[in-house]
């Protein structure tokens, strides 16, 4: 299915046709439909992936992890609470809060969006096809 996009007002694209990285396991949908006031990717981890822990503090960036398929938890702290992270949970995470997130065993499908409270977006340059 080709991009849709007949005024400047609004852009559509299957998300397996936006631009990847990682060997397709990012899909970079903030640069695939031109948003410029935040950042927003769709991550597809295979079955059981744990992802390093790592935290924001540096970008001062908070974002929301939505599932889009699948399902898996975020590990929280050095203590890992546990968040579910499903089709019917959202959640939050400050910049300075130590994450990982695990799939669950079919996998899953991530939409993450993040952003600066009360500064303009500064894309990082890995978000960039070309980055």
């Amino acid at each position: 299915m080709p991009q849709h996009e007949t005024d400047p007002g609004f852009t559509s694209v299957p998300i397996d046709d936006l631009p990847t990285i990682w060997d397709g396991w990012a899909k970079l949908v903030r640069a695939g439909l031109g948003i410029t006031a935040f950042g927003v990717q769709i991550m597809d981890f295979p079955p059981n992936h744990t992802t390093r822990s790592h935290d924001e503090a540096s970008s001062g960036q908070e974002e929301l992890y939505l599932a889009l398929r699948g399902s898996g938890e975020i590990l929280i702290g050095p203590d890992e609470e546990h968040l579910p992270l499903d089709t019917e949970h959202v959640a939050r995470i400050g910049p300075g809060v130590d994450r990982s997130v695990v799939a669950g065993p079919e996998g899953l499908r991530m939409l993450c969006v993040g952003g600066v409270p009360g500064a303009p977006y500064t894309p990082p340059e890995w978000t960039s096809p070309d980055g």
